[in-house]
């Protein structure tokens, strides 16, 4: 079957191994809000998803054994009394360090063939409780079903 729930669970972990004490790490949808975020699996939208994936075959097997997809994450920072340049910089921070962990272990422990962070988006904005930035970004997963 599919490698994704264990990939997800593995990002999860892998993000909270990387994050300071003060981010909450969240699988899906975080529950209440909070001014330090990191979300694995989530797009911000109830009807956009969360892993989009394709399964090939391989080598004349007879089932589909091959599967790429991206896992959407998101990581965001809000804080009063803070311009936009330090907000903007500490969440290209939290990014950097889930990058630096899958550097680390591309393969999620042997989960994977190869786990890289793919894509990102950055918005930023001045709201009435201070500086917000916001950055989606895709993990890449290449895989072999299990």
């Amino acid at each position: 079957m599919s490698t994704i729930p264990a990939v997800l669970a593995a990002l999860v972990d892998l993000a909270k191994l990387a994050m300071p004490p003060e981010v909450q790490v969240v699988d899906g949808q975080p529950i209440a809000a909070s001014t330090d975020l990191l979300c694995v699996g989530y797009t911000g939208t109830p009807t956009e998803p969360a892993v989009e994936a394709a399964q090939y075959l391989t080598q004349l097997a007879p089932t589909p054994d091959r599967e790429q997809y991206d896992v959407a994450c998101l990581a965001a920072i809000l804080r009063g009394n803070a311009d936009a340049r330090e907000v903007r910089e500490a969440v290209f921070g939290r990014v950097g360090a889930v990058r630096s962990a899958l550097a680390r272990d591309p393969t999620l422990g042997d989960l994977v063939m190869a786990a890289r962070l793919s894509v990102l988006d950055l918005t930023q904005q001045q709201t009435p409780k201070g500086a917000l930035a916001e950055i989606r970004f895709a993990i890449h997963i290449d895989a072999y079903a299990r």
